[in-house]
């Protein structure tokens, strides 16, 4: 399919480019949305020089292409409708970062090693710097912890705990499948024990679950999984027996958390992402203006069971409420068929029981957390949160179709 004379320059630079995916999520969103958009650009530039329109045949994409466009008509009758459409033009690329990935890069020989080793030096900068901030109080460039036991590490806001948990586990079971075990268990570890000391305690959930679903998918490495399980878990609990705050946050507030709720800040915010669906049901309100009908008194008082904060929230604080507030059930059909459609590709070397690649299964593990129901999360459609889901979605699509091409 590629014209190799023609292309070699454009392939060496969408290659470099989703090498430095990585890196733009450790620098921060602008970094990030800049390489990814690069990345976009080339390949469309790619499709259009070739004529090769072949990826838009694949179900999940037709049905996201055909979200997008409904969500710019609905966008045309929101309030502020430009703004609206444009931002529900705009998720686009996200979709088309996966497909070139899928279809073009990773592919081609040698990128999927260069990805894996650009993603482990990332994890290893996030994780001592994070480390660092925490025995310090300030990161290595002298960024100061903003919160009590929640570490920002070079972010701004803190957010280094999620994000090690959003992409670590591909990259360092990519190192242990080509070869390097010790070197990826050492990365694991210090990223797990950085995700507890962040202070995230959606972060701490989420590596729990893909660890238990690793377990569960590839009984090959689940020695190893328990083994590395066991240790985190015994070292988790030394650490929170020396620092009792620690678990304070992670466990004593989880458990309230869940006990309550209905009365926790994001069991109030879904109840009124709720109110607002059950008024909009089938089209939604348009991308991004959850804040602006949230606080309509048609919902109740901001605060109507005076606990002390908002019900309202710049967006639902969970993937499925987001789809259905802005584009109502229409919205979240599409996205939820078009998920669907690709896991079913992802999923095909589960079923005939090729499960012999440790990616493959990190990053169907990693995709299937994603997309877990019940947990809080921010906004789907910010770069530096959508970037990794893409990525993963991506890549695992392009690592299953090398999984069946090698039956």
């Amino acid at each position: 399919m590629t014209d190799k004379p023609r292309c070699a320059r454009l392939d060496q630079f969408g290659g470099w480019l989703a090498v430095l995916l990585p890196v733009g999520l450790m620098i921060g969103n602008a970094a990030a949305e800049t390489v990814a958009g690069l990345l976009v650009l080339a390949f469309l530039f790619r499709s259009w020089r070739l004529a090769d329109w072949q990826w838009l045949r694949q179900a999940w994409v037709r049905i996201l292409m055909l979200t997008c466009a409904f969500e710019i008509v609905r966008g045309a009758f929101a309030w502020h409708a430009q703004a609206v459409m444009i931002d529900s033009l705009g998720w686009i690329r996200f979709v088309i970062l996966a497909v070139a990935l899928q279809r073009w890069i990773l592919p081609l020989p040698g990128w999927q090693e260069r990805l894996i080793s650009s993603g482990l030096l990332c994890l290893s900068w996030l994780t001592l710097d994070g480390i660092f901030q925490y025995l310090h109080g300030k990161d290595l460039f002298g960024h100061p912890i903003l919160f009590p036991q929640r570490l920002t590490a070079s972010y701004p806001k803190p957010i280094v705990g999620i994000m090690l948990a959003w992409q670590f586990l591909p990259y360092v079971m990519g190192d242990f499948g080509r070869g390097k075990p010790w070197r990826a268990i050492v990365v694991a570890l210090l990223s797990m024990a950085t995700i507890v000391l962040s202070g995230e305690r959606m972060a701490l959930l989420f590596v729990l679950m893909s660890l238990m679903m690793v377990i569960a998918v590839m009984p090959a490495l689940r020695r190893a999984g328990i083994l590395l399980l066991l240790v985190f878990l015994l070292g988790m609990a030394g650490l929170m027996m020396a620092k009792p705050e620690i678990y304070q946050r992670q466990v004593t507030s989880t458990v309230h958390t869940i006990r309550h709720l209905a009365d926790s800040p994001y069991g109030v915010i879904w109840h009124s992402a709720t109110d607002i669906i059950r008024a909009h049901p089938l089209i939604g309100i348009g991308r991004g203006n959850f804040l602006h009908e949230c606080p309509n008194p048609a919902y109740g008082p901001d605060d109507g069971k005076h606990l002390g904060y908002s019900r309202c929230a710049p967006h639902p604080h969970n993937i499925y409420l987001e789809w259905m507030v802005d584009g109502g059930i229409l919205a979240l059909t599409g996205f939820v068929l078009a998920m669907v459609m690709a896991l079913w590709r992802f999923w095909q070397p589960l079923r005939q029981g090729l499960v012999h690649d440790p990616l493959y299964v990190a990053l169907l593990v990693t995709f299937l957390a994603r997309l877990w129901p019940l947990s809080s999360s921010t906004s789907f459609f910010h770069g530096w949160s959508a970037i990794p889901f893409w990525i993963t979605l991506g890549w695992g699509l392009a690592r299953a179709e090398q999984q069946n091409g090698q039956a």
